[in-house]
């Protein structure tokens, strides 16, 4: 990351809000087996590929009923056998994105506030943040119930806001599908769109996303003046 290096500006923003799944971490190898493995027990259809990585950013009773067609209380079984698998198997099955580190140094330095605001069970998320070592970046995680039937992204983001103490205007939301964009739009924060994450550009543009950065680095170019 030459170019941060090079960079004596400040950030243009006092808190920088990450969302987890597809935008710090590449998850989707643990995430979707754990799912494929749930949906199997219960005797139900598997999705296709491309309906199944739409698995990763919103809560898993919203995926549960909305791609695979079922009731709630189907998705509170789904819930809990996908919990087990991920618990004992999944949740490590994930790689940090390059380049992430270097962006989270470069916004230390400037003595910018970071969060995570994620729709995944606050237990689930720190384990996760601990693992790889995200944890000593961070002021605030702001996560989902436990249950994952909770708030959406707009509450998880003025959550994190909250427990900053910073206003709206001074923060942006960063993040890979059209909930962290909705929800940024709703908490009247900026946005920047991970395209290498799970999301997509066309996703994230009808979500009324402006700025899109194709890999970590080019975040950066968003967030210095």
């Amino acid at each position: 990351m030459e170019h941060m290096e090079k960079l004596e500006e400040a950030c243009r923003y006092e808190a920088v809000l990450f969302d987890l799944d597809g935008t710090l971490t590449q998850s989707h190898p643990g995430i979707l087996e754990c799912v494929k493995r749930g949906l199997v027990e219960m005797g139900k259809p598997v999705p296709p590929p491309e309906i199944l990585r739409k698995f990763i950013g919103p809560p898993l009773a919203y995926s549960f009923t909305t791609f695979c067609g079922m009731t709630m209380r189907e998705a509170e079984e789904g819930i809990e056998r996908y919990r087990r698998h991920y618990n004992r198997d999944g949740i490590f099955e994930c790689t940090v994105y390059e380049g992430i580190f270097p962006l989270l140094e470069e916004l230390k330095k400037r003595n910018v506030k970071l969060a995570v605001a994620t729709a995944k069970p606050g237990s689930m998320a720190k384990r996760v943040l601990e693992h790889f070592g995200f944890m000593p970046y961070l002021n605030c995680i702001s996560a989902n119930q436990e249950d994952e039937k909770g708030a959406g992204k707009v509450q998880l983001i003025q959550k994190a806001l909250k427990e900053m103490g910073v206003s709206p205007e001074k923060a942006v939301m960063v993040g890979d599908t059209r909930f962290d964009c909705e929800g940024a739009l709703l908490a009247q924060v900026d946005f920047i769109g991970a395209l290498y994450g799970y999301g997509g550009e066309e996703e994230l543009r009808k979500a009324g996303a402006k700025k899109l950065a194709a890999d970590p680095e080019e975040i950066g170019k968003f967030l210095f003046l």
